[in-house]
């Protein structure tokens, strides 16, 4: 059934460990890397950042140097190869799995008509497959810097932790989304911030397992 108040409902959502089995920036670097013969470039790479949040670093540092990887390439390229990975993903779905209960409760919310909102530290072109399973999705996420029609390796902000509660605080205000009465899914402690902003939230442990209440 169709909400009947005045302001929207929305369903806020970390993407990555709580609505995918797997990590979409790491996995798509490494597709960009199989297509331009660049794996062993990549696993270094992808070894560095693991190494970086073992020692401690900052999640929002770690985001930062990922989108190193994209410096120079043309934003059009890298939107078809998302397009290109999302293909490739369709065809073996089973390697590639949504996790439950989060996306069929996503597909409920959605046949209730509410808002549905990814909140991430991944970005656009690795999110294809997701936005195609929720077209309606609005997504919140790391904003790669862009000159003349290119990445420069910069970002305006990683979306972790506080970021991403002030991105939720911002969107429920421009789209007058009651969030007392909204939603919020994660699967991490750095999640927390914005899933507090929510009357409703559920944090998920590894492969969906472990569902508990988060404390708002």
């Amino acid at each position: 059934m169709e909400e009947s108040d005045a302001r929207a409902r929305a369903a806020y959502t970390d993407i990555d460990g709580t609505v995918t089995a797997y990590n979409t920036i790491f996995e798509f670097l490494r597709f960009d890397a199989a297509h331009s013969s660049r794996r062993a470039e990549a696993e270094d790479f992808l070894a560095g950042l693991r190494e970086s949040a073992l020692a401690g670093v900052p999640r929002a540092q770690t985001n930062a140097r990922y989108f190193h990887w994209w410096r120079g390439r043309r934003v059009a390229d890298v939107a078809g190869l998302g397009e290109l990975w999302a293909d490739d993903q369709s065809r073996s779905p089973a390697d590639w799995r949504f996790l439950e209960p989060v996306a069929s409760v996503l597909d409920a919310h959605a046949r209730q008509r509410r808002r549905l909102v990814a909140v991430t530290a991944s970005f656009e072109p690795a999110l294809v497959r997701v936005r195609r399973r929720w077209p309606q999705l609005d997504v919140l996420c790391t904003r790669p810097v862009i000159s003349n029609g290119r990445y420069t390796g910069e970002i305006e902000e990683a979306l972790v932790g506080d970021a991403k509660a002030r991105a939720v605080a911002a969107h429920a205000a421009d789209r007058d989304v009651d969030l007392t009465a909204s939603f919020a899914y994660g699967d991490h402690p750095s999640d927390l911030p914005f899933m507090k902003l929510t009357g409703e939230s559920l944090l998920v442990g590894p492969g969906g397992e472990d569902i508990r209440p988060a404390v708002n």
